[in-house]
């Protein structure tokens, strides 16, 4: 009997947790704008600021906001531990070329980096279809 009532509050514990995966999944907010492959963009620009989102937001990592003509964007690079292991760094003045999609996010417009250029350095960050590459190279926590 106890060796049931154990297997039961095992097997709730797991439904549970099921559960708030698959409404994590459906909530937008909780991972962030989608990328679309019709609002892809391709552009020259300058980087004004470098700046890195916290850990827990939904775009959390390296974010480059840019000025391409008359325009400012945030460019939204990957995860930092992504950009990291590719030893790329960027700064304030860099001219770099992006091709990303440009989101709507949070009232403000994101563009989603699928490739980032500079000099002779291309990052590759998503694929075509905007699938984030960073999930091949980021390990998760162990232990």
């Amino acid at each position: 009997m106890k060796n049931l009532l154990t297997c039961a509050v095992a097997l709730a514990f797991s439904w549970m947790a099921s559960a708030l995966a698959a409404d994590n999944a459906k909530d937008p907010k909780a991972a962030g704008p989608a990328y679309d492959t019709a609002t892809v963009i391709d552009i020259e620009a300058k980087v004004t600021e470098v700046r890195e989102a916290p850990k827990g937001s939904p775009m959390e990592g390296l974010h480059l906001k840019v000025q391409s003509g008359a325009e400012s964007l945030d460019v939204y690079v990957g995860p930092s531990e992504f950009v990291k292991v590719f030893e790329v760094k960027f700064t304030k003045g860099d001219q770099i070329h992006v091709i990303g999609s440009k989101v709507n996010s949070e009232g403000s417009t994101t563009v989603l980096a699928r490739e980032v250029s500079i000099g002779t350095v291309t990052l590759l960050c998503r694929d075509k279809n905007g699938e984030p590459l960073w999930k091949y190279f980021i390990r998760p926590p162990q232990g």
